[in-house]
């Protein structure tokens, strides 16, 4: 908004510029103190006009979360603020007591965070978690007052059945439903400034552009600003006004959008933008363009790159390898049903069918992408592909063996060639052991180490093959990034010397120069360790980059399923059509 001054006879009017709604000057932000203090965010300066929407990108550890953190005044133990002001509507933030910023919280500041599963209760109903934050802004509420607020709150960011979202436990819901609650809960208060960190981190495309434009809605029914955190420039471009590009703890560049994705100036903001694949990179990149990383380098791998098969201890039986091309991994009618509701939850039992009368096949060497809306059955089906869970009927064969409806104990015994990459890489690795002792656990159960001196060496080894330094052996998974913690994901796999691989979602959480690194690792270790993967991904422009087959998932039916380079054929379903459709260019 602008103020028209008064203007004297004969005189133009001029207009003013309305004061920022945020201002940021000179933030720094440290862990520690004296000799021992290491600085996080160093001397950060920007601004969020009213109505604006400003964007904060950059990698993983660049500060953008931390610099949000100074502005809720929720720094993490052992954080401060070293320097620097925090104006919100001309009132300082910085040096304020808790009880002065709970009253901006909610009221002046809302915060939509990365993760609703976490952000929300796991032991109360929606119905509560709303009560609650009504009742602190309108204590004076009554219960069935709130319930309609609620109500109205869940029907704005297009949530159909309030009444049954609001009876429901976070879990119960889907991963966009939970975002949309989220929201409601940030934005009830009509808060000046909503804060959104990563908010479409793990949503397919259809649901990211519905949550993009949910907030877009919001800001322009309230009047409020949004500022944007996220390492995804097609979020950035879809919904910026103006963009700040963060790289260790330091703002390199910001300004409008067309200036910073069109004409970037600095260096690290262009390689972000060219490390981030999109429709039709296949056909022009073998290997997605990395941004230079500062410090200490990735080691090369072992042996100069290229790693043999790792010898079995001599009583081990070889495992047989198919002809290259042959089918690897076949399902065949594929149908899995769960019981939903029952006794104890509130809602009648009834039968869910996740995967329905599925059937495809996989050759050796291939990439095979699997796709589709959140809820369409993906996961499920890389479970049941992976022996995870049980099929309820139907056929799946690994290389021309029955292994649906094996005993565990046969099922056992070939599960060493088929391994599971998840896609939370922090919860996949138990917190309190070092990650060294997780690789080398699963050798000496599988028989491929003969003792804890060979587990160890073969440990080192497939540290090597992703590019991790042996000393990593003692690290415990806090100690890593979170790219890092995907390695020692993929490395753990390796191990085993599998045939197969099913990434489930390895790099939805990941930024986009960590991303790349990963896509271009997979890429590298298929060719040389003759591996076949299962890719399951949100990201049609990944997909058809990483895979050489799609296949198209909705409503658990496999509806769609064609070459890479036939993505863009006339004769593609209608819901592979809308999966393009939603998805988010990076240009401007």
């Amino acid at each position: 908004m602008t103020d028209l001054a008064a203007a004297a006879p004969g005189q133009t009017a001029t207009h003013e510029p309305a004061a920022p709604l945020l201002s940021v000057k000179d933030l720094s932000v440290r862990f520690g103190s004296g000799g021992q203090a290491t600085t996080v965010v160093d001397h950060v300066d920007f601004s969020i006009a009213p109505g604006e929407t400003f964007a904060l990108v950059g990698g993983s550890g660049s500060g953008k979360s931390i610099t949000a953190s100074a502005i809720l005044g929720l720094l993490p133990n052992g954080a401060e603020i070293a320097s620097g002001s925090i104006l919100l509507g001309g009132s300082e933030l910085v040096g304020v007591n808790q009880r002065t910023f709970n009253r901006f919280r909610g009221s002046r500041i809302g915060m939509v965070f990365q993760n609703p599963l976490s952000s929300l209760d796991p032991s109360f109903k929606v119905r509560s978690q709303f009560r609650e934050i009504i009742g602190l802004h309108k204590p004076a509420t009554r219960a069935r007052d709130q319930d309609a607020i609620a109500r109205t709150w869940l029907e704005q960011v297009g949530i159909r059945d309030a009444d049954r979202v609001l009876a429901a436990y976070p879990h119960e819901l889907s991963g966009g439903m939970r975002q949309r609650v989220m929201i409601a809960l940030a934005s009830l208060s009509q808060p000046a400034l909503l804060i959104a960190d990563e908010p479409t981190t793990a949503l397919d495309a259809v649901i990211q552009k519905q949550i993009l434009d949910l907030l877009q809605g919001i800001i322009g029914q309230t009047g409020s600003s949004l500022f944007i955190i996220t390492h995804d420039f097609g979020v950035v471009s879809y919904v910026a006004d103006r963009i700040a590009v963060m790289q260790d703890g330091r703002i390199v560049e910001q300004g409008s959008r067309a200036q910073v994705l069109g004409a970037p100036e600095h260096d690290y903001s262009h390689a972000l933008i060219n490390a981030v694949p999109e429709i039709g990179a296949r056909f022009e990149l073998e290997r997605l363009q990395l941004p230079r990383r500062l410090g200490t380098p990735l080691p090369a791998p072992v042996d100069g790159g290229r790693a043999d098969r790792w010898t079995e201890p001599a009583d081990a039986a070889p495992a047989s390898v198919g002809a290259p091309g042959s089918v690897l991994l076949s399902l065949d009618g594929v149908t899995k049903d769960f019981t939903v509701g029952g006794f104890g939850t509130g809602q009648p039992k009834q039968r869910f069918r996740a995967v329905d009368d599925v059937s495809l096949e996989i050759r050796r060497g291939e990439i095979f992408g699997l796709i589709g809306e959140s809820g369409s059955g993906k996961s499920t089906l890389s479970r049941l592909a992976g022996g995870l869970v049980s099929a309820t009927s139907g056929r799946i064969d690994f290389d021309g063996r029955r292994i649906s409806g094996l005993p565990q104990r046969e099922l056992r015994t070939l599960r060493p060639r088929f391994q599971y990459i998840f896609q939370d890489a922090t919860s996949s690795l138990n917190p309190r052991i070092p990650v060294g002792e997780q690789i080398v656990r699963p050798l000496l159960r599988f028989g491929k180490a003969t003792d804890r001196a060979s587990g160890t060496r073969r440990a080192a080894e497939v540290l090597g093959l992703v590019h991790l330094p042996e000393a990593y052996l003692d690290r415990y998974p806090h100690e890593l990034s979170g790219g890092q913690r995907q390695r020692i994901g993929i490395a753990r796999a390796l191990a085993l010397e599998p045939e197969l691989l099913i990434l489930d979602e390895p790099t939805s959480a990941l930024d986009v120069s960590t991303q790349a690194h990963t896509l271009n690792l997979l890429l590298d270790l298929r060719e040389e360790l003759d591996l076949t993967y299962l890719f399951i991904g949100h990201n049609l422009a990944i997909i058809e980059f990483l895979c050489d087959r799609i296949g198209v998932l909705d409503r658990g039916k496999l509806i769609d399923t064609f070459a890479a380079a036939d993505l863009f054929s006339g004769d593609r379903h209608p819901v592979t059509q809308s999966l393009l459709d939603a998805i988010l260019p990076v240009g401007v």
